[in-house]
């Protein structure tokens, strides 16, 4: 076969593949189940083959005691599982998901604070639903929160996330760790507050390696005003500053 056969070939391969990235999954998203009477909740979005990851539920046991005085607060770790799974696919996946969801949240007529948090892949939902949500004319203050996202888009462009993610929100912050294996982790955003807690110090035995640090530094470091980030505005903490965490 000639070089060009070969270039004409691989290029093929290629337009395939990416295609196929882009195209979600057939199946039928789970509603939210939320109570109409609800004035503010948190989202928390797992990643890839994450649907039990340990730290995560720590968080979310976090956040409810924490909202627990909150009136009408809600907190809520979301399954996306098994569609988050499929690695070159879970990125449409979760904008399906993310999309249907902002529309259900639309819905709710008290609701006033929305705090979305999502580890790894699980950041693919985040504006999905931030952008369906207004769309749909819900008025409520969106916060995101990205722990070490992914930010792949198609097969072929792993710095997507690091343009696009948090430029729908009131607020937008990032916590994420630059030397890990995990592709397209390691880009600080363009339009959220950076927090990189690379070289930040570690809990004594933590084994859990530098994709999961990000969402234990921010379990470690969660306070009562991190339940809705209602007190945090980007005039103070600018879009795309970075901080480094000691």
């Amino acid at each position: 076969m000639s070089f060009a056969w070969f270039a004409v070939a691989f290029l093929a391969v290629c337009v395939v593949f990416d295609v196929y990235t882009r195209i979600p999954a057939r199946f039928r998203v789970a509603p939210l189940r939320l109570d109409p009477a609800t004035r503010s909740v948190v989202l928390l979005f797992h990643g890839r083959c994450g649907e039990n990851e340990a730290t995560l539920l720590a968080l979310e046991g976090r956040l409810k005691l924490l909202a627990s005085g909150l009136p009408g607060a809600v907190v809520l770790r979301y399954t996306w599982a098994p569609y988050s799974d499929p690695r070159f696919r879970c990125q449409r996946n979760g904008e399906r998901i993310g999309g249907q969801l902002g529309v259900a949240l639309a819905a709710l007529p008290q609701l006033d604070s929305m705090h979305l948090i999502g580890h790894s892949a699980g950041a693919y939902l985040l504006d999905p639903l931030g952008q369906a949500y207004r769309r749909a004319g819900g008025r409520a203050r969106i916060a995101l929160t990205y722990l070490d996202p992914q930010g792949f888009r198609g097969g072929f462009d792993p710095l997507w996330g690091a343009r696009h993610y948090g430029a729908c929100a009131d607020y937008a912050e990032v916590f994420i760790n630059t030397d890990d294996r995990a592709m397209g982790t390691n880009t600080f955003l363009r339009h959220a507050w950076n927090v990189d807690v690379t070289s930040a110090a570690k809990p004594a035995g933590y084994a859990d390696g530098g994709h999961r640090w990000p969402l234990r530094y921010y379990l470690e470091q969660l306070g009562a005003g991190d339940v809705t980030a209602a007190a945090y505005r980007h005039d103070e903490r600018p879009r795309g500053a970075v901080n480094k965490a000691h």
